[in-house]
C-alpha cells in the first residue's frame, strides 16, 4: 500500500477489511493526517498483494488488514505515551539492509509514489486528492523527476 498507493504510513496500519471494496477497487480511508477521508482507487498491485493477505487470514469481512509477525494488530502511534514514530520503521529498515539499499526510510514510500505518478504523467489534481493532500503545493513538495525522465521529456520536444 505504501508503494502503489501514496498513503501515509498510519493510514495503511490502520486498513481495516471493511474499507476494502473489491468491486469498486477501492480502499476508503476514513482517518487521514489532514482529517479529510478519502477513497483511493486500488493499483492491480496493491489489490494482487491485498487479496493474497486476505485469503491467508481467512477471508475476513472485518478486522484490521496488517498484523504484527505475531499475528496482532500494530498499535496506533498515536496512542503511544510518548511519540515514537511509526512502528513498522524497524522492520522496514532492516529489510532495505537485507536488500542493499542505503538511506530509504519508510516515509519516502509516498515521495516514491508521488514522484512516480508525475513522471507517469498523472494529473496534480488527481494526485492530490488520491494522496490526500490539501493543497497542489504539498504534492509539488512530494513529486519529483529523475534525470532520466527530464532527459526523456525534453528530448520529445521537435
Amino acid at each position: 500500500m505504501l508503494r502503489w498507493q501514496g498513503v501515509r504510513i498510519g493510514e495503511a496500519l490502520r486498513a481495516d477489511w471493511r474499507h476494502v471494496n473489491w468491486r469498486a477497487n477501492s480502499i476508503f480511508i476514513p482517518e487521514s493526517k489532514n482529517g479529510e477521508p478519502r477513497t483511493v482507487t486500488m493499483h492491480r498491485k496493491t489489490r494482487a498483494a491485498l487479496h493474497s493477505v486476505w485469503v491467508s487470514q481467512g477471508s475476513p469481512a472485518q478486522g484490521p488488514v496488517f498484523l504484527t509477525n505475531r499475528g496482532k494488530p500494530y498499535r496506533d502511534p498515536r496512542e503511544y505515551k510518548v511519540p515514537s514514530g511509526s512502528p513498522i520503521k524497524k522492520a522496514h529498515a532492516t529489510a532495505c539492509r537485507r536488500a542493499g539499499i542505503v538511506d530509504f526510510h519508510v516515509h519516502d514510500w509516498r515521495h516514491h509514489w508521488a514522484s512516480h505518478c508525475m513522471m507517469a504523467g498523472i494529473d496534480l489534481e488527481t494526485m492530490r486528492q488520491e494522496g490526500g493532500w490539501k493543497s497542489l503545493r504539498m504534492v509539488e513538495r512530494y513529486a519529483a523527476v529523475s534525470a532520466a525522465h527530464r532527459v526523456r521529456a525534453m528530448a520529445r520536444l521537435k
